[in-house]
């Protein structure tokens, strides 16, 4: 009876691990939870074309991010012409939350068709950037931006038009994805002539009830096996 017990304490305990575990992921225009997230500037990089993948991470954060694209995209492009979106990157003060570089030059990727994609060597619960897009007049716009797990499964993807005023400077959005697990490995945005500054992104930090309730689970299976062993 003992054993019978015990065993669906752990099972039930496991199902609540596993319940909380399961990671909800909610699409995020804002930074406001990203303020003490490791950011990407890419300040060192400066007017370099990416024919293939590069390392734009382990200098600033101390954990690889590795940068993939294609021939047209330049890192560390100090400003971009956004037609009917604005100015974006050139010299001058930060507007709109965006950050500039100590310099007061925007360091940022700027890519045309091919897309961006950011691999991560460990899990992360957080990721964005500021990004805005080159608009034609009288036509929209549209950026995608994914979230891939481990395996390289699609967790999240949504679309996202952005519209700042045709004599806007250095106006933009933040946006990206938060999940309640650190279960995402890679990040992309696509969409033709993209600009993109400041990739953010953080790991979850356990609440104390998961240590606790991973800890009633360990004494459980402690208890189980002690018992066998009797």
């Amino acid at each position: 009876m003992f054993k019978q017990k015990t065993l669906a304490l752990v099972a039930a305990t496991l199902v609540g691990l596993m319940a909380q575990g399961a990671a909800q992921a909610a699409s995020v225009d804002s930074d406001a939870g990203f303020a003490a997230a490791k950011r990407v500037t890419f300040n060192s990089l400066e007017g370099l074309f990416l024919p293939d993948p590069v390392e734009v991470g382990l200098v600033e954060t101390g954990s690889s991010v590795l940068l993939t694209s294609g021939f047209s995209t330049e890192l560390g492009a100090n400003n971009r012409d956004l037609g009917e979106n604005g100015l974006w990157g050139a010299r001058g003060n930060p507007i709109d939350g965006l950050v500039d570089t100590p310099t007061g030059s925007g360091n940022f990727v700027a890519t045309a068709s091919e897309g961006l994609r950011f691999d991560f060597n460990q899990g992360v619960d957080g990721i964005g950037a500021y990004l805005n897009q080159y608009r034609a007049e009288g036509a929209a716009n549209s950026i995608t931006l994914s979230a891939y797990g481990q395996n390289g499964a699609l967790l999240e993807s949504f679309n996202y038009s952005i519209s700042t005023p045709f004599d806007s400077y250095n106006e933009g959005q933040f946006l990206g994805f938060k999940r309640d697990a650190a279960d995402i490995y890679a990040f992309s945005v696509t969409g033709g002539n993209v600009s993109l500054d400041n990739l953010s992104f953080t790991t979850a930090v356990p609440e104390p009830e998961s240590y606790a309730l991973m800890a009633l689970g360990l004494g459980l299976l402690a208890a189980v096996a002690k018992r066998r062993r009797a």
